[in-house]
């Protein structure tokens, strides 16, 4: 059995989804071109801040995103069992971990796409599996730009970037209510609903998430203490949290390539320059990588010792 996003509430017109397609296919190697460009540029402030990078806190923040995943498949479980449908933690843990892969492949929704995959073939209903999506996605980009513009408002002032960041956030808190009464009324429609206690722990661990990431990203920033000047923890956590809701609304760019590190080295003035910041905090991408190859590396090894160990 297989599935399509078309089958799960995700339909968008023919002409849209191959012109979104074509255009992440396109704008990412663009970006990664203008990143590389960047460090070259400033490829003498750059080799200056990696040659006393921290190791330690490097390490500890690709521990962090690692531990993430144990905490990601906690969404599908509130989220399906809410709607009626069986998930276990393991079971949406196992579709996370092998499916991280795709990740990495150009257009940036592989992976949602190969777990709504397996959940539908475990029995999972499509508008479940629509409702879960919708949440995935738009309390990832409320909860990032709720948090992380309220923070760069209250640091920057009401300067333009900080009037920006004000708006967005209010925009995102008026968000969050739209978002379940939509998932209610044209996604699940009854007898499925999503009640408030369930939307609300769905909220709570997409909080939780984004403060873990915020974490790993202070440590990684961290490693290079030149590169930060004199911003405070909060700020620079606020900073990653608004970037990185700015670009998940670029769907044009897989992932916010490019379009998270541009506002983030905008908003992060550090002592090495706006190309080799932007640089710099591409640079994060890798932690998530090595994080990411990491448990899933861990995963196969534990399934191939488990199938070894029942034989």
């Amino acid at each position: 059995m297989s599935n399509s996003p078309r089958q799960v509430g995700l339909d968008w017109p023919a002409p849209a989804r191959v012109g979104l397609r074509w255009a992440k296919t396109l704008f990412t190697p663009v970006a990664f071109a203008f990143l590389a460009y960047f460090a070259w540029q400033a490829r003498d402030d750059l080799l200056d801040v990696v040659s006393e990078a921290s190791l330690p806190l490097l390490g500890l923040a690709a521990i962090v995103w690692g531990l993430l995943h144990l905490l990601s498949p906690a969404l599908a479980v509130f989220v399906l069992r809410a709607c009626g449908s069986q998930v276990t933690w393991w079971q949406a843990f196992s579709t996370h971990a092998a499916r991280l892969p795709a990740r990495y492949v150009p257009g940036g929704i592989w992976h949602t796409v190969g777990r709504v995959m397996d959940y539908h073939e475990s029995g999972v209903q499509p508008r479940h599996l629509g409702a879960f999506v919708l949440l995935e996605n738009g309390l990832a980009a409320a909860v990032t730009l709720a948090v992380g513009g309220a923070v760069v408002f209250v640091t920057r002032g009401p300067d333009a970037l900080g009037l920006i960041a004000a708006l967005a956030s209010l925009a995102a808190v008026a968000a969050l209510p739209v978002i379940r009464i939509v998932l209610n009324a044209r996604i699940l429609r009854p007898p499925d609903h999503l009640s408030l206690s369930a939307y609300a722990s769905g909220i709570g661990v997409v909080a939780i998430f984004w403060l873990g990431a915020a974490i790993a990203f202070l440590l990684y920033l961290n490693a290079f203490p030149s590169s930060t000047g004199d911003h405070s923890q909060v700020e620079m956590g606020g900073i990653y949290l608004f970037s990185w809701g700015i670009g998940f609304l670029a769907i044009f760019a897989p992932q916010g390539l490019g379009v998270f590190e541009l506002v983030a080295s905008e908003l992060l003035k550090g002592g090495i320059g706006f190309m080799g910041l932007a640089a710099l905090i591409g640079g994060f991408r890798v932690v998530v990588l090595v994080a990411d190859l990491i448990v899933w590396c861990a995963y196969q090894a534990f399934v191939r010792f488990s199938q070894a160990s029942g034989q």
